[in-house]
């Protein structure tokens, strides 16, 4: 037992730190938005028909109250089909703080832009208000403006509604000069760190809406090998019930495991540009200048990954048949016991992940090829997920 035991060890380690999932048959691709698809357009819904995306408007104010400095406008979530992209897209559009007469607002939705923010730049955001997640893997590639005030960020929340006791939410990345030279206030004039960036999570510790936790947020720079944020890169995440894992370009570079402080609501997918208070600066007389910058958030696609969840089943795997033909989702427990004398063969061409809740057992002889793509890995399974646990 304890030589299966050290096998599975070997082979998670193996995988570590590296993301899979967008290749793992254990997950179901429920977003793989290329932009690509023409014609694009916002209805009158603020919705694309055909899509899960919903722009960002003026009704939903702004995302960090009187620290931001955007509203929101569908013009500026833009379907770039010729490049196939989607741009987030942040003008600086007045030398005055806008009002709910300046900006466009769906019919029948009440605006709530307050005269108490500094408004002077329209920008884009996009969210899956269609659809939302409980775990998964989420990507997404782009090229982000890192310039002071600059706030983008992709990240998964419990939505707009306040009167939700589940708020919650875990940042996937988000970069700011705030965020990205610590130890500077918002009004300083250091300079931003463009290989910087920060994940976290905040979890919901009583179900009060205004009563969130900080946890597991991490500021991480990227080596100087590699690019900074302002050229393409690869942003993931994992969530799942037992633990969250942040990924760069394919390689971790953060994690948490702590159950009982994760996130286990529902949660809607964002993409967004903000503003944020390093965009002006207050002089000796308490004047407000804002340096004006536009620019964009370039995205080359985003993908979202929902588990399989077959944790009711225990897997039963004694022959080469059963092993190519393995039905894959996160089972209860997965056996391979072999008794013949001939190896059981994980060769070079094969992408196979094995997950279960308890355990995976290997008996006999068991060989996997060293160009195989093949990991095992435990996961905790979704209590909402879970028909019996007697089973």
């Amino acid at each position: 037992m304890k030589k299966v035991f050290y096998l599975c060890c070997l082979m998670f380690l193996s995988i570590k730190g590296i993301a899979q999932y967008t290749e793992d048959p254990n997950f179901d691709a429920v977003i793989n938005d290329n932009f690509d698809v023409s014609p694009r357009y916002w209805d009158n819904s603020y919705s694309d028909s055909e899509y899960i995306w919903k722009a960002y408007f003026a009704a939903t104010g702004i995302t960090h109250g009187n620290s931001e400095h955007q509203v929101y406008q569908r013009s500026h979530a833009v379907f770039d089909t010729i490049n196939d992209m989607m741009l987030l897209v942040a003008d600086y559009v007045s030398d005055t703080d806008l009002g709910c007469d300046d900006v466009e607002v769906p019919t029948g939705i009440y605006c709530n832009i307050s005269n108490n923010y500094s408004i002077r730049y329209f920008s884009g955001a996009i969210e899956s208000i269609q659809k939302s997640f409980l775990y998964g893997y989420f990507e997404i590639r782009c090229k982000l403006p890192v310039h002071r005030g600059a706030f983008p960020a992709f990240w998964l929340w419990g939505g707009n509604n306040t009167t939700d006791p589940h708020y919650e939410e875990i940042d996937i990345f988000e970069y700011s000069w705030n965020i990205t030279k610590p130890g500077y206030n918002h009004y300083s004039h250091g300079l931003g760190d463009t290989r910087c960036i920060t994940a976290g999570m905040y979890y919901n510790t009583n179900g009060s809406y205004n009563n969130n936790s900080s946890i597991a947020r991490i500021l991480t720079r990227v080596s100087n090998n590699k690019p900074s944020m302002n050229q393409w890169n690869t942003f993931g995440c994992l969530w799942m019930p037992d633990k969250v894992i942040w990924y760069l370009n394919g390689e971790e570079f953060n994690s948490y495991y702590v159950r009982d402080s994760i996130p286990h609501h529902p949660l809607y997918l964002m993409a967004n540009y903000a503003i944020d208070n390093f965009i002006m600066t207050i002089d000796e007389n308490h004047d407000t200048t804002f340096y004006i910058y536009n620019d964009i958030m370039y995205i080359d696609y985003i993908k979202a990954y929902e588990p399989i969840w077959d944790c009711d089943n225990c897997v039963f795997i004694e022959n080469q048949y059963q092993l190519d033909n393995y039905e894959h989702g996160i089972k209860r427990s997965v056996t391979i016991s072999n008794n013949d004398s001939i190896p059981l063969l994980i060769d070079a061409s094969d992408k196979k992940s094995i997950m279960a809740s308890e355990y995976v057992l290997i008996e006999g002889p068991f060989h996997v090829n060293s160009r195989a793509n093949f990991s095992i890995m435990i996961h905790n399974c979704s209590e909402n997920n879970i028909q019996s646990s007697t089973n």
